[in-house]
């Protein structure tokens, strides 16, 4: 059965069919054995590299696929803070941003998809004044677009700062046990029944009691 297999794949088969974490007091399935602690066996080592436990990731995908090994995930213990934005859709939105063509390939108003206008009035002068502050500046601007020209494109604004939050999220690992049987499926979903018959027993009857 385990001809064909790789040196990695042999040792985590080997391990994993010994249970090592002995079986579950619940429905007597073999406890699964985390990446971790097959990389340490598998290697002999105290702290397994990066390496090493894809290396055994790995190698549990195969014999998962070649139905040796049942995988899950599991949490261990820890949780790490995390800020996600809120799974709902917020419309894009934009701030126009002026700007003097520069006339290069890293034109920022050019890389926008914006053309460059040459069109120069009164209004155009307010706007330049408006968006740089001084009559002085506007005017240096203005005539630095007689050379290529200005644009006015759109640029996205961030995500505002209330359309976020912070969540705890829980650290899970792959572990392994060894494939089950159809018997010891079915042994373990009556033990399973057994150990649960007396809590649905006894929460029904706190129900007829309200």
């Amino acid at each position: 059965m385990s001809r064909g297999l790789g040196r990695v794949q042999r040792a985590v088969l080997a391990y994993v069919r010994s249970e090592p974490g002995g079986r579950s007091t619940i429905d007597g399935t073999p406890l699964a054995a985390s990446i971790t602690g097959l990389a340490r066996v598998v290697y002999g080592v105290e702290q397994p590299t990066d390496a090493q436990r894809a290396a055994v990731r790995r190698a549990v995908r195969r014999l998962e696929a070649g139905g040796h090994v049942e995988v899950q995930r599991r949490p261990v213990g820890r949780t790490y803070t995390q800020q996600r934005a809120h799974p709902r859709f917020w419309p894009p939105r934009y701030d126009r941003r002026l700007a003097v063509c520069t006339g290069k390939d890293g034109c920022p108003g050019c890389t926008a998809g914006d053309r460059p206008s040459m069109y120069f009035d009164a209004d155009i002068m307010a706007m330049f004044i408006e968006h740089y502050g001084t009559l002085a500046e506007a005017d240096r601007q203005l005539w630095r677009a007689t050379a290529h020209g200005w644009h006015l494109y759109p640029v996205p604004l961030p995500r505002p700062a209330d359309d976020y939050r912070t969540c705890e999220v829980e650290i899970t690992e792959l572990c392994v046990r060894r494939a089950l049987t159809d018997k010891e499926r079915a042994e373990a979903e009556q033990r399973a029944q057994q150990f649960i018959r007396p809590y649905v027993a006894a929460m029904l009857a706190m129900l007829r009691r309200r």
